[in-house]
């Protein structure tokens, strides 16, 4: 998995992908160790399965919208009585489809209220449970209590610790404490006792009993919630993007001519230098070039002399910028009133609006090939690629009716015959869900790839052997990828049925 993650989107997508993918993560032969002895080699040889739990879907089951091994037996109960999950998907699950935890603080110092609203979305929320979430992450209650109620609370907390702990364990994994993505009778007897220490209801997770024993679990918070997400700041087949507000403007040009024309680079320069002229407001909409008298860009001379003043708040700053550069001599930024400069003025033709009439196809390069982000990693961006419905309305200025037009058009049928249209979020302009202004505003919280999954390995070999099983989150963020909070099972909680792991045609001796 490690290794996947270490190639580029671009080299992902021949492979396969990552999240359904049983040619690559099913079945997988170990090779003998050198150093193992002959009687050690005798026998079936090993093999390992990276699994995950199926997609979120409109149905909020392990079942709902899952996608299924095309090759694979669900078999019946393994040894030891755990049954095999109904569907078992071999690939890798997308953190950065959750909301980043210390992003989500973030945006709650900008806008107060938003972690309580975004966590109201999730399966099986109640007030009480949001409390207690907050309360351990340090966020105070929005609703402002008295600092003699506060000190009460915190005394109170030491004794509510211990129980409260096993309630949000409990709400995190959605009672599957084995993480075979189901409910097994064990755990269906063990979540009464679990929530029952501080008066809790004795009901089963998420309104299951014990008459379900062996059904599929409900959606664990973990989820829809994460501690590790991002990217590498690099294009889809892979290479560092070009950073657009390098103060060095010569290297920055010499750069840009590299993977644009010249009219395109020299249109970033006098943006830099220039600023936007009067009327050229930011988020205001596309702004047509089709003033005759506009100078093309690639007809205009930048001078390096000329230091920058203007920083690019996003790549798609570009698209609805309009640019006053001097006829002749030097002259300082553009002011929207012009009157502190006493030189001609030319408006400079923007190339990107002609290319909007046409397709907008520029839009993906500008977001796939360059940034204004100085940073090697982008954190905590929710990937609209898998992201589901609770996910995408917790992101700033998001709301359900966009979040609904998402989920709807990413599985339409131009995703199967054109999936090079979605390597970015320009995706959603090219086929309408938003205008570009919208698309602006929603930018920097939103992406179409990731670095970071989470994976559970099940190494194997009979009937009889044990199975080794282990979860851990694959980091690529950096190169090369770290393994994180790695969990390994016993060795005799098998977890899943050995028919589930193996193809159909691999026949599993006793």
């Amino acid at each position: 998995a490690a290794a996947v993650l270490e190639l580029s989107p671009a080299q992902r997508t021949g492979l396969g992908g990552l999240q359904a993918n049983p040619q690559v993560f099913q079945h997988i032969a170990l090779g003998a160790d050198p150093s193992s002895t002959e009687s050690e080699l005798s026998g079936d040889m090993w093999h390992v399965g990276l699994l995950s739990p199926p997609p979120v879907g409109a149905d909020a089951s392990f079942g709902g919208g899952g996608f299924t091994a095309g090759a694979s037996r669900s078999g019946g109960a393994g040894a030891a009585g755990q049954g095999a999950a109904a569907e078992l998907r071999f690939g890798l699950e997308n953190e950065s489809a959750k909301l980043h935890i210390p992003t989500l603080l973030l945006w709650e110092q900008q806008n107060p209220g938003h972690v309580r609203a975004a966590l109201r979305r999730l399966p099986g929320a109640n007030e009480s449970s949001i409390d207690a979430w907050l309360r351990r992450w340090g966020v105070a209650a929005s609703s402002g209590p008295s600092r003699l109620r506060e000190r009460l609370q915190n005394a109170a907390l030491a004794d509510e610790q211990q129980p409260q702990q096993a309630n949000l364990r409990m709400q995190w994994l959605g009672g599957d404490l084995n993480q075979n993505y189901r409910l097994d009778p064990l755990e269906l007897s063990l979540a009464p006792v679990l929530l029952s220490a501080d008066g809790a209801s004795t009901a089963a997770p998420s309104g299951l009993d014990a008459s379900q024993a062996g059904s599929q679990a409900t959606l664990p918070w973990q989820r829809f919630l994460t501690w590790h997400s991002g990217q590498r700041n690099e294009r889809h087949s892979g290479g560092a993007r070009i950073y657009l507000n390098d103060d060095n403007l010569a290297s920055l040009h010499r750069r840009l001519l590299q993977i644009w024309p010249l009219e395109w680079a020299n249109f970033v320069i006098a943006l830099r230098q220039y600023g936007p002229a009067s009327g050229s407001v930011a988020g205001s909409g596309a702004v047509t070039g089709g003033d005759t008298s506009a100078l093309s860009a690639a007809d205009w001379t930048p001078n390096f002399s000329q230091p920058s003043s203007y920083s690019l708040a996003s790549v798609l700053d570009l698209a609805d910028a309009r640019i006053a550069v001097p006829t002749s001599g030097s002259a300082g930024p553009s002011t929207p009133s012009g009157s502190t400069v006493s030189e001609k003025k030319q408006m400079l033709h923007n190339p990107f609006s002609d290319d909007m009439a046409s397709g907008r196809n520029y839009l993906g390069r500008l977001l796939d090939e360059a940034t204004v982000e100085a940073a090697t990693i982008l954190e905590g961006r929710i990937d609209i690629t898998d992201a589901p419905l609770e996910v995408l309305v917790g992101v700033p200025g998001m709301d359900e009716p966009l979040a609904q037009k998402i989920i709807q058009q990413r599985s339409s049928a131009q995703l199967a015959t054109a999936p090079e249209s979605r390597q970015s979020i320009a995706w959603m302009v090219d086929e309408g869900l938003v205008e570009l202004s919208r698309l602006k505003q929603l930018e920097r919280y939103l992406t179409c790839r990731s670095d970071v999954y989470t994976v559970q390995a099940v190494g194997y070999r009979d009937r009889l052997s044990p199975v080794y099983r282990c979860t851990a989150v694959v980091d690529a963020r950096r190169l090369p990828a770290q393994i994180k909070n790695r969990q390994v099972w016993h060795a005799w909680d098998r977890g899943f049925a050995i028919e589930s792991l193996a193809p159909a045609e691999v026949e599993i001796n006793e």
